[in-house]
């Protein structure tokens, strides 16, 4: 039976080749430091949910003061791009030509506070994003032109008061970043030792199985935490997310993710001992259920319930969570020990399963 000497003395020394085999591969090093700050920063910018440069004609035949103020107030709207037309005949020629996206009509035959607006439906959801600028444009200019009636409804946005998208954009891409880095880094250690034919000299050795693995982990998971650091002072000081649930509930969730990442890893690695087999099945296991079904990109409300069953299956849903309470809300402290909870079972037995798979023998 290994005493707890000899197994630290073991992992120490796997931990030393293993970094010193991360120093020797610059490739490691640019997967787990520099692509996340590629990432982060090509996503940061490239990617954004905020409607901009909305071609939009107008055309205002009532000359009413009504119709005059929403003209003004959508053309000092810099979302708005505002081309104004003495008739109706012009602004359908250019909607129909595609010189502006969307049309909106004051004419005389309709009453003082109707109008009608035409948008261009071959981008559905840009269509509905410029039908909803629109209105809201109007709405928010309308309120002190014309007499309410009822109740009047004053809208106010929580934990993101000036809809940037960008506030929710870069924890999603959090998620992304650590899925991908965390399963391509173990993804091809194991497989590598096989093709090189090293692990036989490892089996010979006696190290534990437990030794190998941490062996594995920890070195990438010091890596990981670098970039996982460069990404985070990206979003706070370049992209100025603010971090209203505590940097300790960002940085804990994010070590039992990327832990979780790591094992998934490692477990590739080991199922395939292919260096080819394991990158390619590792970025469809990484990349795909991060993007789909975390909720980053598609509301999993609006999802089949199918989708909702295999989305809450996998882990990066219950990261994305953490990550939106971590940043942007703070509180819901049933929700954090939940999820939390969640990552760190999934974690525990994706590492046992890792256990199992890296046996000291032989491939038959």
């Amino acid at each position: 039976m290994m005493n707890w000497r000899d197994f630290s003395r073991h992992v120490k020394a796997l931990c030393l080749k293993e970094t010193r085999q991360i120093l020797r591969d610059k490739s490691a090093i640019l997967l787990g430091v520099v692509l996340p700050l590629i990432l982060i920063i090509l996503f940061g910018h490239g990617l954004s949910f905020d409607v901009k440069d909305i071609r939009l004609a107008v055309v205002n035949s009532q000359s009413g003061e009504a119709s005059t103020l929403y003209t003004q107030a959508l053309s000092a709207n810099k979302t708005f791009i505002v081309n104004v037309y003495s008739d109706r005949t012009q602004a359908m020629k250019a909607l129909e030509h595609f010189e502006v996206e969307a049309a909106l009509f004051f004419e005389k035959q309709s009453s003082d506070n109707q109008a009608q607006l035409l948008v261009n439906g071959i981008d559905s959801p840009r269509a509905t994003m410029v039908a909803n600028a629109v209105l809201g444009t109007i709405q928010s200019a309308g309120s002190a032109a014309r007499d309410s009636v009822g109740i009047n409804v004053i809208p106010r946005i929580w934990f993101n008061e000036s809809a940037e998208s960008r506030w929710y954009l870069v924890p999603g891409l959090l998620v992304i970043i650590l899925t991908m880095i965390g399963t391509m880094l173990t993804g091809l250690v194991i497989a590598r030792e096989w093709e090189r034919g090293t692990m036989e000299a490892l089996l010979a050795t006696p190290i534990s199985p437990w030794a190998l693995l941490l062996s594995k982990t920890i070195p990438y998971f010091v890596l990981g935490l670098l970039g996982w650091s460069l990404c985070m002072l990206a979003a706070v000081f370049w992209y100025e997310v603010p971090i209203r649930g505590g940097l300790w509930l960002i940085a804990l969730s994010s070590a039992l993710y990327f832990e979780v990442c790591l094992s998934i890893g490692l477990i590739i690695s080991a199922a395939t001992r292919s260096q080819f087999l394991s990158s390619q099945i590792a970025l469809l296991a990484s990349f795909l259920p991060a993007l789909i079904l975390s909720g980053f990109i598609f509301d999993l409300r609006s999802a089949p319930e199918w989708a909702n069953v295999v989305a809450y299956v996998l882990p990066p849903v219950y990261f994305m969570e953490l990550l939106k309470v971590g940043f942007l809300t703070g509180g819901m402290t049933a929700l954090v020990v939940k999820n939390l909870t969640i990552l760190t079972v999934f974690g525990v037995l994706l590492m046992l399963l890792a256990r199992k798979l890296c046996q000291k023998r032989i491939r038959k």
